[in-house]
Formats: structure tokens, sequence, C-alpha cells
């Protein structure tokens, strides 16, 4: 959506987030036929009315009520706060929603396009080769579980590719070999020590055998 003033991108919003600064500030009201944001007292583009008139304030229990879908903060009636539109703008976010109250976010990346042998989805080819050979092995595994853990005070999360919880143990696929990636990798890596949790890292080369990269590991005849 384009804002109705400026005509810069707006989203979900009738106005940018600039211009909802100028209706904050009293420069901008609504043309009373046609609804749409003016400069107060412009002519409206519809050409039928330069009157406008202002929307009625909400009273602070209407405004309460009114939630962001995902966080549940204040949205002052949108679908979505501010922090979570800037936040999802640019990609999809698949999130369940049980008794009209509790929400959970299933995949805030919007790429899970690729199904496995067991009828579920994953991110990459390389993620349903994996998938593909602990089905076939008849090898319990769940995607993705959130793994949570405390960092200067602050609760994170991680998002393993598969853990196996008849073993208690992650699976994490890397497959980029450049220094960032690495860096990051071992940052990762850090975490599941101080956890005191397991896990097995896979590359792009145990792709080409991946039962005698985990059959050993796993303690697999």
């Amino acid at each position: 959506m384009a804002c109705q003033i400026c005509g810069k991108p707006s989203g979900f919003y009738p106005l940018c987030n600039n211009c909802f600064k100028l209706r904050d500030e009293g420069k901008l009201d609504k043309c009373e036929e046609c609804g749409k944001w003016i400069y107060k007292g412009k002519l409206c583009s519809c050409g039928k009315s330069k009157t406008v008139v202002k929307e009625a304030p909400k009273s602070e229990s209407e405004s309460s009520e009114l939630k962001c879908i995902i966080c549940g903060e204040n949205s002052n009636g949108k679908h979505f706060c501010y922090n979570c539109y800037q936040k999802y703008k640019g990609r999809s976010v698949d999130i369940r929603i049980t008794h009209c109250t509790d929400v959970e976010i299933l995949d805030e990346y919007g790429n899970l396009t690729i199904k496995t042998d067991d009828g579920r989805r994953v991110r990459s080819r390389a993620e349903a080769l994996i998938s593909n050979w602990l089905f076939k092995e008849k090898i319990r595994s769940i995607y993705e579980r959130t793994l949570y853990y405390e960092e200067d005070g602050e609760s994170k999360t991680l998002h393993p590719d598969f853990y196996l919880p008849d073993y208690d143990v992650y699976i994490e696929y890397n497959e980029l070999t450049n220094k960032p990636y690495l860096k990051k990798r071992d940052y990762v890596l850090k975490i599941y020590e101080q956890l005191g949790k397991k896990v097995i890292v896979m590359n792009d080369q145990d792709l080409n055998d991946i039962e005698a990269c985990l059959k050993p590991k796993l303690r697999l005849n």
C-alpha cells in the first residue's frame, strides 16, 4: 500500500511513518466524502469536498483491546504493531492461533518449501536429505525445535535443524565456509556446550554418505 499523502510505501497503513507524524501534529485530516487523508484545508483528489473531519479518538478501554495478532501489544486498531510490522514486512510469517487467544509462531522466515518423505516441509534440499534418511531409519526427529538460553541477562533462542528425542542429540547442518559463517557456527557451538547439549555438525561432504556420518555417532548397528 502507498501512503495517501506522499506516495511512499506504507505497508498495511494508509500513511507512512513520516505522514503519521504530520497527522499527530494536526496537519492532516480526512475528507468527509471519501475518507482519504489530505492536508488540512486542501481540496481532496475526489473533487467533492475540502471539508475535513477528525476521527473520534478511541477511549483508553477501546484502545487497550486492539492488540497485535503476533505479539499482543497495542496496535492502534491494526493487525500488527509497529515493531512486528517492521520485523516481518519483508517476509511471510506462519502463526497458529488457538482459542482466539494463544498465538504461536510456526515459521517466521516463510521459506518452508521442500516436502520430505514424512510429509513435513524444510528449508533446503540438504535438510530434506537428512530428514528422509532419519525417516527411513525410523529415527524420530523434531525440526527446528526451539532451544532457549540466556545471554547478558536476556532470553534468546536457537532453532536447531533437527532434535532427536530418543538420543537427546541435536543435528546442525553447516553449508557455508566463509569466515563470518564459521564464526557464527563456533558461537552457536559454544552455546550448545554451555547448555550441556550434544550436537552433531554435518557439512556437504557428509551428505554424500549420511549413513556413514550418523550411524557411528548415534551408535547404530
